[in-house]
């Protein structure tokens, strides 16, 4: 079978290549054990599939996922490299979903994220690309793959005619990825785009001595404005709008575990009530029920539920924002 029946044409084939190796195999990034593979096997196939020879990399992969047991990290670290190497980016798509979403709380789950969200732009599919990557950023705030992520939400938010998201995302990219230079490079092309913005609104600076010179100066208000239903014109008042907006306190929960079915997730919040937690089901838009426990008012109660649930329930109860 021939290289473009397999791939969808020749311009998919470029797309896939370009979107595995969007993020670097090789140890040049600053954090060399970013991508490291724990199984030597797997290392070998790696830098074959660096190397061009594809296909050997391949049964490689497929040799060591066939031997490891559902579930386990050898298990998840195989399913992940048969994802990035996959000829097809239907087949890539589904192995690196159910690392996502299976196996979330492995060391390969914001990695899978990551490469998904770069397999919907190079589908032009910016919305899902935006979507993927602020899940990362939002379930994986300690992952070192927050600047990355944040790179391709500014890109995607771009492609969806919001740069001030898009700006607003490059601004963190570039704050979470000092020191890596080349990345700050790829970081600072795209927000070029942002100097065209206009600036943003800035505050009343009006004197409070002048105010009542200037209320004064206002037409009275048209009563009329009650009978009609049309918002009546209000007086300004600088103090009012200069007044602090308080912020409730941040907010975490513990995500317990991820499910197909809302059956099996009622299973799993029952374990958590009688451990003593509150906890609630979340259904995701990618059809998962997610399991959660909290919130909690600090980072630091939350770490400790999580703490208290994994001697409890087993698994790998992790802390994530509060939703």
């Amino acid at each position: 079978m021939s290289t473009r029946t397999r791939g969808h044409g020749g311009t998919g084939a470029r797309i896939r290549a370009a979107v595995l190796f969007a993020v670097p195999l090789c140890a040049c990034a600053p954090v060399p054990a970013l991508f490291a593979q724990d199984n030597p096997a797997l290392r070998n196939a790696v830098a074959l599939a660096a190397e061009g020879l594809g296909d050997s990399a391949r049964r490689i992969v497929a040799a060591e996922l066939a031997k490891a047991k559902p579930g386990d990290p050898a298990y998840i670290e195989a399913l992940y490299w048969r994802g990035r190497l996959a000829t097809s980016g239907d087949s890539a798509e589904r192995d690196l979903r159910r690392v996502a979403i299976e196996y979330s709380t492995s060391r390969w789950a914001d990695q899978a994220l990551l490469q998904l969200a770069q397999l919907a732009m190079a589908a032009g599919n910016g919305a899902g690309a935006l979507q993927l990557a602020e899940r990362l950023r939002s379930d994986y705030p300690t992952s070192l793959l927050r600047g990355r992520a944040a790179l391709w939400a500014g890109r995607a938010a771009f492609d969806l005619g919001d740069p001030a998201t898009a700006c607003a995302m490059l601004d963190s990219a570039s704050a979470e990825s000092a020191g890596d230079v080349e990345f700050l490079n790829q970081v600072a092309y795209y927000h070029g785009r942002c100097a065209a913005l206009p600036p943003p609104a800035t505050a009343d600076t009006t004197h409070p001595s002048q105010a009542p010179a200037a209320q004064a100066a206002k037409p009275p208000v048209d009563s009329s404005h009650a009978a009609t239903g049309a918002p009546a014109a209000k007086p300004s008042t600088p103090d009012t709008a200069r007044a602090p907006v308080s912020h409730p306190a941040a907010q975490f929960d513990v995500q317990v575990e991820a499910t197909r079915t809302s059956r099996a997730a009622q299973a799993v919040l029952a374990r958590v009530t009688r451990a003593g937690e509150h906890a609630r089901v979340l259904k995701g838009a990618d059809g998962f029920y997610r399991v959660r426990a909290g919130p909690y008012a600090t980072e630091r109660a939350a770490t400790a539920a999580a703490s208290k649930l994994k001697k409890a329930l087993g698994g790998h109860p992790f802390v994530v924002p509060a939703s």
